[in-house]
């Protein structure tokens, strides 16, 4: 599905330049980053019981393509990719009422973004290049966690649950790289998309916080 769309955005961006026969080199980005989060949120288990759980941050992979309507010092176009987000850790949940009980347990927080924008940079020397981009993006999140634990105090916390999310906003991206005469770049970016994920009796995670990134690109 995912390669799909970015054909259906390659191939938009190839019918919207005036010389098709001579297309500009257009610019691919893999990212590898992380986004901190630092936050806690509440969720429930199917007897009613409430815990809070901790998450610290998401591992984030993505490709994104740029799509300038001609090279030079300053170029705009499309731009268009996907991120996927992951965390897995043995989380620390604690039963929350008049008697308190902790336990760890196996959980898992999965997001993703596909995005479509637009996209100007500059670069200042042929080796120097700086970008911003914005536009839509659509975003998914899935939380799951498969224990089933009892605690050192003899309650027994189901915390089995799956559960996802998904909605629309704005991302904003801008970043620079450094081109290496083979055509390879190396650089760095921030991104920002303002989303929360609401997992119902999961908990409500907000995933706003700037997500950085090293940058591994190249022209084609």
């Amino acid at each position: 599905m995912l390669i799909g769309l970015l054909s259906s955005v390659w191939a938009s961006a190839d019918v919207w330049y005036s010389s098709p026969s001579v297309l500009p080199k257009r610019y691919a980005h893999l990212s590898l980053g992380s986004q901190p989060l630092d936050q806690s949120w509440y969720l429930h288990d199917e007897a009613g019981n409430q815990y809070v759980a901790e998450v610290d941050a998401i591992h984030h992979l993505g490709l994104m393509l740029q799509f300038p309507r001609e090279n030079g010092a300053i170029e705009y176009g499309f731009e268009g990719g996907a991120h996927v987000g992951y965390n897995s850790d043995r989380r620390l949940f604690i039963r929350l009422g008049s008697e308190s009980s902790v336990v760890d347990i196996d959980s898992s927080l999965w997001t993703g973004d596909f995005s479509v924008g637009t996209f100007v940079s500059v670069k200042p020397q042929p080796w120097l290049r700086f970008f911003y981009a914005v536009g839509p993006s659509l975003y998914w999140g899935k939380i799951n966690s498969d224990d089933n634990e009892q605690s050192d105090d003899g309650f027994v916390i189901d915390t089995r649950s799956n559960n996802d999310d998904i909605g629309l906003n704005i991302y904003q991206r801008a970043g620079v790289e450094f081109t290496f005469p083979n055509g390879f770049s190396l650089g760095a970016s921030v991104r920002h998309v303002n989303a929360t994920l609401d997992f119902g009796l999961n908990g409500r995670v907000d995933i706003n916080e700037p997500h950085y990134s090293v940058l591994l690109g190249s022209q084609f």
